[in-house]
């Protein structure tokens, strides 16, 4: 009896100790999805909070308030700066961001036209295409698809040739063939093929990339700039060719399944991070009237891979330029594409300043 009566308040020790334990174990789970929830709403509000300054102080609407515009932009850039309130749209479900992007969308046809074919730079309208189709892809609406549609059909028809192997050509004057082109190409054919199912859009972007891959992209990750006519290359790698290869190889792997893509991706980010940057700070391309943004374009897509993908080694990264980024602007609130430079008390252009908010939205969900 004596022993029977030990057993018993062993089982009872035991069991007690067991929730005991599974309590502390559900405490501190709380805990902590109660902290990453806190810690996931003050990312979120970083990165509205950047955009809103920025828009107070480029963003011009007009007396419709049906048009509006990032003042001091051209083309490419406000095709970019339309595409970072698209990830506004996508990372957060605000309507307002709907809005901005309709207003931002109508002031750039009322702009530039609902017919780009004078546009000699093919990149510069597949930019707005890739916009576009990710703004249908969030909001349904038809004007969106048909204008991506349109555009991708223009360029593909006017700039793939033959020679050099195939690919795009970066402009109508038929001298080179560059990464930002087929990069950006390869990612609009593939939201094509995502929208509309349509296996012509599939095979243009296995067709592209593949050229891409044979002439400017590296076994090491590097993508190179271009291949001019007489077969010369340009070797210079820069965040946005990065950034478009990364994000066409990864929609490759979403929409085939074959694993070459991603390790090609993950190739591509690895070169990135480690061999132009050391996984330090990014604090460059800051000349000229096309350079400051560039890296917006690489966080963009980055983050898909780390998000989408699971390719978490990015993470501390792309966090570490965000974080650095946002602790650098200045009293305005304004970040200049120097990350690692505190920005200065003047004036700068809108373009360069819309990187780090891309880069903000970027780590939204990491």
């Amino acid at each position: 009896m004596k022993d029977l009566w030990g057993k018993r308040r062993l089982a009872v020790s035991i069991i007690a100790a067991a929730v005991l334990l599974l309590c502390t174990c559900l405490t501190a789970y709380a805990t902590v999805k109660i902290k990453s929830k806190k810690e996931e709403g003050a990312v979120v509000q970083r990165a509205e909070e950047a955009l809103q300054k920025f828009t107070d102080r480029f963003y011009k609407l007009e007396e419709d308030g049906q048009r509006g515009q990032i003042v001091g932009g051209a083309f490419w850039t406000e095709a970019e700066m339309f595409e970072i309130v698209v990830d506004a749209y996508e990372k957060t479900g605000d309507e307002k961001y709907h809005t901005l992007m309709d207003q931002l969308y109508h002031g750039f046809i009322d702009n530039y036209g609902d017919d780009w074919a004078y546009n000699t730079f093919n990149d510069d309208i597949m930019w707005m295409t890739i916009g576009c189709a990710r703004a249908y892809e969030l909001t349904g609406e038809q004007e969106y698809l048909d204008r991506a549609v349109t555009n991708f059909n223009l360029v593909y028809d006017r700039a793939w040739t033959d020679d050099l192997g195939g690919g795009l050509l970066w402009k109508t004057d038929r001298t080179c063939k560059n990464a930002c082109i087929n990069g950006p190409a390869t990612i609009a054919a593939c939201l094509l093929n995502r929208i509309t199912g349509e296996e012509v859009y599939l095979e243009k972007a296995l067709k592209i990339y593949q050229w891409e891959v044979d002439t400017l992209y590296q076994e090491n990750g590097a993508v190179y700039d271009n291949i001019e006519a007489d077969g010369t290359f340009n070797t210079w790698c820069s965040t946005y060719n990065q950034g478009t290869f990364i994000g066409a190889s990864q929609l490759l792997h979403e929409l085939t399944g074959d694993e070459k893509y991603l390790d090609n991706a993950i190739a591509a980010a690895d070169y990135t991070m480690n061999d132009m940057y050391q996984k330090g700070v990014i604090n460059n391309e800051d000349e000229g009237g096309d350079l400051p943004g560039f890296k917006g374009i690489l966080a963009r897509w980055l983050g898909k891979l780390v998000i989408e993908e699971g390719q978490e080694q990015y993470k501390d990264w792309m966090k570490l330029n965000a974080d650095t980024a946002w602790s650098n602007q200045n009293s305005k609130g304004m970040i200049w594409t120097l990350w690692g430079e505190k920005s200065e008390e003047t004036f700068y252009m809108p373009w360069g300043c819309s990187a780090a908010i891309a880069q903000f939205f970027a780590v939204i969900g990491m």
